[in-house]
């Protein structure tokens, strides 16, 4: 015969779980960190939305650095390759290959609104700057969510600039939607879709 759990310990655990903790790492973030520092490198489609901007882009990484965005919206059809040997990004504004252009990742032109650059826009570099909030802030472990049926376990992540909710994996313990909210109200989504890691990728995907 099965006992009963008594509801206070029930209770007692979930207000652990729900705790916040100040200054500490976090084990989710511990884990985050060591999955993508293990992995090669991982696919997605890269849903983001901001104030007043959507994007909606074929994310590939591979490691030490090398990435190729294919737009789809805006500039559908243009495509970006950043290789981290040398330190320049290839783009290509249109489906054609009439006109490539070669840049430096800090260039003007391929730069975000806030400032984020295509050679610091891979999950690594998102997760980092989130553990350093950490680290001077709080940590809150929330209520999981479903994010396109999966059960994600949630981080909420609070210090002075910003906050970042963070959706996680469940099998992959990766990130696979963030919200970013700056200290002025401003908000950014990131959905990381169809998230795929360590898939079979030739090196002719980073030639420009």
């Amino acid at each position: 015969m099965t006992k009963r759990v008594p509801r206070v310990f029930l209770l007692c655990t979930w207000l652990f779980l729900a705790a916040t903790a100040r200054g500490e790492e976090h084990p989710l973030l511990t884990e985050m960190t060591e999955r993508f520092n293990d992995l090669t490198n991982y696919t997605a489609l890269l849903d983001s939305e901001g104030e007043n901007s959507r994007n909606r882009v074929l994310y590939t990484y591979k490691k030490p650095g090398f990435i190729q965005m294919d737009f789809i919206r805006p500039h559908r059809g243009a495509r970006l390759i950043f290789d981290p040997t040398k330190n320049r990004v290839t783009l290509r504004p249109f489906s054609t290959r009439l006109i490539t252009l070669d840049l430096s990742p800090d260039n003007r032109l391929i730069t975000a609104p806030r400032g984020h650059t295509v050679d610091q826009s891979d999950l690594g570099a998102l997760i980092r700057p989130a553990k350093n909030c950490a680290k001077k802030g709080r940590v809150t472990t929330l209520p999981p969510e479903l994010v396109e049926g999966l059960p994600c376990p949630r981080l909420m992540i609070e210090c002075a600039q910003k906050t970042y909710i963070l959706w996680i994996h469940p099998r992959l313990r990766l990130p696979i939607k963030i919200q970013k909210i700056f200290s002025g109200g401003t908000r950014e989504t990131v959905f990381l879709r169809t998230l795929a890691v360590d898939v079979p990728l030739d090196d002719t995907v980073f030639k420009p």
